[in-house]
């Protein structure tokens, strides 16, 4: 029987010391090639008030848990940024769908309105100037800002330049939504939104 030199008996002792390795190695590529990729960030719509949405305003993202969610017939109090900035805010009632006093204006094709009646109390020490931001959140996870329409069937829009101490403002704003959209919240955010106390979410 034919002996191995010394040099052939190391080779065959490595050999499955580098077929483990390469089966290893290549196992650790094909982990990384079929690991998932990082999902993009969903990009959301801002709105505010009795304005329509402006496309080039950036993106704001609103940390949904850190608010309290109220119902409708709800008052949650709003604290601004600025010393002496406090609203006592109630969702009054919500419809949908919501219908114009004008008989030819109605959505685009495809859409319709929600509207919420919104009341807004000045508790603070100081005037309150501008209005914040509202939005319409449907279940599959996208907020709708909210749009013009005037006079609803159920009563005016809200109208809101500054309120003093004690003073109140109160009317319907309205939401425009894909005609299948099933709306779950209503959210209200302070102009100038301090963190966990700047608006809050009503469940409709």
């Amino acid at each position: 029987m034919r002996s191995l030199s010394a040099p052939a008996l190391a080779t065959a002792a490595l050999l499955p010391l580098l077929l483990l390795g390469a089966t290893a190695c290549s196992g650790d590529t094909e982990g990384a090639a079929v690991a998932p990729a990082a999902a993009p960030a969903v990009p959301v719509d801002d709105g505010a008030p009795g304005a329509d949405e402006d496309p080039a305003a950036p993106a704001r993202e609103v940390r949904a848990a850190a608010l309290k969610e109220a119902h409708v017939g709800d008052s949650v109090r709003v604290q601004g940024r600025e010393v002496g900035r406090h609203l006592q805010v109630v969702l009054a009632a919500y419809v949908d769908p919501a219908v114009s006093v004008e008989p030819n204006f109605v959505p685009p094709a495809g859409k319709r309105w929600v509207a919420a009646s919104m009341s807004f109390v000045n508790v603070g020490g100081a005037s309150y100037g501008a209005l914040g931001r509202m939005w319409a959140h449907d279940s599959a996870g996208k907020r709708h800002p909210v749009v013009r329409t005037g006079e609803l069937t159920t009563g005016k829009p809200l109208v809101f330049d500054s309120l003093e101490v004690g003073e109140r403002a109160e009317g319907w704003v309205v939401f425009e939504i894909p005609e299948n959209a099933r709306i779950v919240r209503v959210q209200y955010q302070d102009a100038n939104m301090q963190a966990n106390s700047g608006g809050g979410f009503w469940a409709v």
